[in-house]
């Protein structure tokens, strides 16, 4: 009697054990957000400490891209994460799912405490390269709602070019001209052949050539209507 009791009592013991590992371990649901002023940006976070800067970064970016007639088709999600991205064999603070349309975004505690030395177009990352990030994000989604024949695209060449311009073009004019002065490039030229290829040596040149390029056109709609039909792999500039 006195060893089945032992026995019943280490049974209840190991049981609320496993029940309370349960309660401590289990993921924790994620809540839904969405921005006041803009009801299509939808955001899964456990929390919503950084609602404040996804709804201003999604602002300065659909405003930017409306220069250029570009809006969003449908609610953009966006899941907020404390991991690093792999995308494409590298890792990142944020990447655009085609398939699933949703938005990976880390959180900005999570990208400064995954490097040392976490920098944007060759400065510390900070706020407001966070922002930015979170701009060139919204312009990938932005550019699949709006583009002819997503599926059949071979390269991103088209899509970084806008995500890249958006980035550039939602950061404060100091900050934008304090890393374009920084390096010695121009825009795309007539000719030029805009490619992944490029993008992946000099990112940073990559996203000034292609802000300068875009701010400068006379008709940029034009250009813009190229790269939504564009399916190569890479854009011969006009």
């Amino acid at each position: 009697m006195r060893i089945y009791l032992l026995g019943f009592i280490a049974k209840k013991i190991a049981c609320g054990l496993f029940i309370l590992f349960l309660l401590l371990f289990q993921p924790v649901s994620a809540e839904t957000y969405r921005c006041a002023n803009n009801e299509l940006i939808q955001v899964r976070a456990e929390n919503d400490s950084m609602m404040n800067d996804i709804c201003l970064a999604s602002d300065k970016a659909l405003h930017f891209l409306d220069n250029y007639q570009l809006e969003p088709k449908r609610v953009i999600v966006i899941e907020l994460i404390d991991t690093l991205i792999n995308s494409h064999g590298y890792l990142a603070y944020g990447s655009y799912d085609r398939q699933r349309d949703v938005i990976r975004l880390l959180s900005l505690p999570a990208v400064l405490n995954s490097t040392e030395s976490a920098e944007m177009y060759g400065q510390p990352f900070d706020q407001e390269h966070y922002q930015g990030a979170i701009a060139h994000e919204i312009a990938h989604a932005i550019f699949h709602h709006n583009a002819k024949n997503v599926e059949g695209q071979l390269t991103n060449v088209g899509q970084e070019y806008l995500a890249h311009s958006t980035q550039l073009g939602v950061l404060s004019a100091e900050r934008r001209q304090q890393i374009i002065h920084s390096h010695d490039i121009g825009p795309w030229e007539s000719g030029d052949s805009i490619s992944d290829v490029y993008m992946g040596l000099n990112p940073t040149g990559f996203a000034i050539k292609s802000y300068l390029h875009l701010s400068r056109l006379e008709q940029p709609r034009k250009f813009v209507k190229l790269l939504l039909n564009h399916n190569w792999f890479y854009v011969s500039v006009p």
